[in-house]
């Protein structure tokens, strides 16, 4: 039996909610969160001044001693006549044997997304069996660009087997309609795994979530300073268990991450 802890953490560029900029405190805090695996979002490779132009992704991986992937979602000629570059990144302790980008869709019928939203997909040397591992950022503004995206990612990934894991700024509560998509192909968002609280509804859930004592109070994510929503998750699929689910305290980002401890079996299947 291998037990790994994965995290899905969205950076901001590096900078806190007060869009102060620290990427050796982004450093510290994935350093504290003690995770095998980490997908990350709102990351900036040589993308403007807000970020002093550096390879987020590879700086974080010297850092932390991780090997890094980085999928640019946003990639714009630069005034220097580099590229700047924006989107997600995965950082491993094992070895990152493959990865791939897919850019994802908007809603037919609404305007393009303001922000082009993608998915990195990796396969995962572990300890034990290997990990498919996807880390993704949703719309924000709208739910049916959001709906459109979950299910280029189920058709992006329906071909896929053996355990497989989700972390993402998902932009909605995981029992949100649009992500329910997600559920119906037999993915397990982390907490309902852990806790059985899958029933109640999206209302219900954030302001279980909001509450400053019980079982959910330390379960959202954002915003950092007070978190309120969750925002961020984990999901699971496949023969592979999850035992617990945490969202430690920082302020390093205007988000929180959060960590699930995963139990995966010698022998595994889809």
């Amino acid at each position: 039996m291998t037990v790994l802890r994965i995290a899905s953490y969205n950076v901001h560029h590096g900078a806190d909610g007060a869009d102060q900029l620290d990427l050796p405190r982004t450093a510290a805090t994935l350093a504290a969160l003690d995770a095998e695996v980490i997908g990350l979002q709102e990351v900036d490779v040589g993308f403007g001044d807000r970020s002093g132009h550096e390879d987020q992704a590879a700086r974080l991986a010297e850092l932390l001693g991780y090997e890094a992937r980085f999928a640019a979602t946003i990639d714009r000629p630069a005034d220097d006549g580099a590229r700047a570059r924006y989107g997600l990144a995965l950082l491993t302790r094992g070895a990152i044997l493959e990865h791939w980008t897919e850019i994802l869709p908007g809603a037919s019928h609404l305007a393009a997304p303001h922000e082009t939203r993608g998915l990195l997909g990796a396969r995962v040397r572990t300890p034990g069996p290997e990990l498919t591992v996807l880390v993704t950022h949703l719309d924000h503004a709208h739910r049916d660009h959001r709906a459109a995206q979950v299910r280029g990612i189920l058709h992006r990934t329906a071909a896929l087997d053996g355990p497989r894991v989700l972390l993402g700024d998902l932009n909605a509560d995981p029992l949100a309609p649009e992500l329910a998509p997600l559920a119906e192909a037999g993915w397990r968002e982390a907490l309902a795994e852990t806790t059985g609280r899958g029933a109640r509804s999206p209302l219900t859930s954030a302001l279980a979530a909001a509450l400053p004592v019980g079982p959910s109070a330390s379960q959202a994510t954002f915003p950092a300073r007070w978190p309120l929503r969750r925002l961020d998750s984990i999901w699971v699929r496949g023969a592979l268990e999850v035992t617990d689910l945490e969202v430690p305290r920082s302020r390093a980002s205007d988000h929180r991450p959060t960590v699930a401890t995963i139990r995966l079996p010698s022998i595994v299947g889809s």
